[in-house]
């Protein structure tokens, strides 16, 4: 396919020169600006970039991103770069309102346009493709973890799982990182966080040895439960963090 515009021309040349010394070498983020669409030469896919990483556009959305400079790649090069955007990323999903900052590589929701001001800081506001954005940001071993502190406040959280804990002793905060690691986000986005984590995780409380995976008895029972296990742990949670959850001897699941 031509390529008609000399930016496009120029991001090519240098993305496939650097490809020479082979995809493990460019595994990061994308050497084309921003706002490119990457086209993979064998299969057509295309992919939008923002924040240096790589968002798959679905074929009947092609059109809505018919104006953005197209750069031909191999497939293996458009492969080897992330699906996770830099910190300080500005999305939303196109067509929808919620804007969305990228912090310690999860999104957290930008709930106001006071809020929005202070983060924009002239950075353009990315139209990402609606193709299952949000599985990219989920860490399916749930080992992530991060500090997090609102903008403007002094409680400190634990994010983890995809949930959120306050922590309040200073020797939990010291033990999950420090205060010197907890990363900044918008205020008032911590409301939009379960306070339970993803169904299937597996998570032992700080000072216990236990393991314990969370999940559901059925679609027609609410609230998630606990029990015992032996497979790796996926993350730790504060002492406590789990008590609010009945143990049961088995049986638990995510899909039924």
């Amino acid at each position: 396919m031509r390529v008609t515009s000399s930016l496009a021309c120029i991001t090519r040349w240098l993305v496939l020169s650097l490809s020479l010394f082979g995809a493990k070498a460019f595994a990061g983020y994308v050497a084309a600006p921003d706002g490119t669409v990457l086209l993979g030469i064998e299969t057509s896919n295309r992919y939008y970039v923002a924040g240096g990483a790589r968002f798959f556009i679905p074929p009947a959305q092609h059109s809505l991103y018919s104006g953005r400079s197209l750069v031909p790649l191999p497939q293996a090069t458009i492969d080897s770069y992330t699906e996770l955007p830099m910190d300080g990323t500005l999305f939303r999903q196109i067509g929808t309102a919620p804007i969305y900052v990228v912090v310690g590589q999860q999104f957290w929701w930008i709930p106001n346009p006071t809020e929005l001001d202070v983060w924009d800081d002239w950075k353009e506001v990315h139209n990402i493709p609606n193709s299952n954005w949000n599985d990219r940001f989920i860490d399916y071993t749930y080992v992530k973890s991060l500090l997090v502190q609102e903008r403007t406040t002094t409680q400190v959280y634990l994010f983890v799982a995809g949930s959120k804990y306050l922590l309040t002793d200073p020797s939990d905060i010291a033990y999950f990182g420090g205060y010197g690691s907890v990363k900044t986000v918008p205020l008032g986005t911590l409301a939009s966080v379960s306070n339970e984590p993803f169904c299937g995780a597996v998570l032992r409380e700080r000072s216990s040895s236990t393991l314990y995976a969370v999940g559901y008895i059925n679609s027609s029972t609410p609230g998630l439960r606990k029990h015992a296990t032996s497979h790796p742990t996926h993350g730790v949670v504060p002492d406590g963090a789990l008590s609010a959850f009945p143990t049961m001897s088995s049986g638990l699941s995510c899909i039924w």
